[in-house]
């Protein structure tokens, strides 16, 4: 081992297998400040379970070490848990559980409804969005009923039309962000800023909505309306998104985002969704004509 070691020396190949602890207690610190405990980080990583012991707080009357093992250091910092990760009981950071309520709020989806379809009494649930953490399980709780009814009318799950408006009215007056709003991706993130769509007005009273205003009636359009318009001009035009955007008065990156998650609803539902609409290239030589 001394002598392979002097020859990867010799021709600058050799790596210790021991790096600074620092950077790497440094990260597990924030992931425990996140939520996770040492031991489910262990379990998640596939550890051995006394690997934190001598990073974190030494061992054998020692203090914490100045070294640990390169692959440690690597499972480590290449890792921060996702939702799924936290176990139930654990107590992480609120934003994404109040953006995701907020959201459904903004639909017109009440906490009292949203409370009996994840198992909670109302009271229950309105005290555990107003403490400083929440536990995994409600925050995974909310995230599958946000990822299942944030396309959806109130109206149509149960929800009285007064109670759906008057929902609305109070999240609006709250400046709640809609499910547009928000990426899949940064909605868990206490840093991330939403991408602020339009405010919409009260929508046009009778039916056939998007029919209406595809037509080019001056209608205003419900939430359900948007989104129908939405997927319409997606699927079946070959108007780019900044295109559709600007007709929906809404960023192009809102509107791409909706698109996705329509196209992924519909995958969950077995059904596939893409651009219908083929769109001519131009040729070399008719880009030369024109020129």
């Amino acid at each position: 081992m001394q002598n392979r070691r002097r020859r990867l020396q010799a021709i600058g190949k050799w790596q210790s297998p021991y790096v600074d602890a620092e950077p790497v207690r440094a990260h597990v610190l924030a992931i425990r400040g996140a939520g996770m405990s040492e031991a489910a980080m262990v379990r998640r990583l596939g550890l051995p379970d006394t690997a934190l012991r001598n990073l974190m707080r030494g061992a054998n009357g020692r203090p914490p070490g100045a070294t640990v093992l390169r692959e440690t250091a690597d499972a480590l910092l290449g890792y921060w848990p996702t939702l799924q990760d936290f176990p139930d009981a654990a107590r992480i950071d609120p934003t994404g559980t109040l953006r995701r309520v907020h959201a459904l709020e903004t639909l017109g989806f009440s906490k009292r409804w949203m409370a009996g379809r994840i198992g909670y009494l109302p009271q229950n649930l309105k005290t555990c969005l107003r403490s400083s953490t929440v536990s995994a399980r409600l925050a995974r709780r909310v995230a599958g009923l946000y990822d299942q009814f944030w396309m959806d009318t109130p109206e149509s799950h149960g929800v009285q039309k007064h109670v759906a408006d008057r929902v609305r009215r109070h999240a609006a007056s709250q400046g709640y962000h809609g499910p547009l709003a928000w990426d899949d991706d940064t909605i868990d993130d206490p840093g991330a800023e939403p991408v602020t769509d339009a405010v919409e007005p009260v929508a046009t009273e009778g039916g056939n909505l998007a029919a209406r205003w595809l037509a080019g009636e001056a209608v205003i359009l419900s939430p359900a309306a948007r989104r129908e318009v939405l997927q319409y001009l997606f699927e079946w035009t070959n108007g780019t998104p900044a295109e559709i955007a600007q007709r929906l008065d809404t960023t192009p990156e809102a509107a791409s985002r909706s698109w996705e998650r329509i196209k992924a609803k519909a995958a969950a539902d077995g059904r596939r969704m893409w651009r219908r609409v083929y769109t001519p290239r131009i040729k070399q030589n008719d880009m030369e004509e024109a020129a």
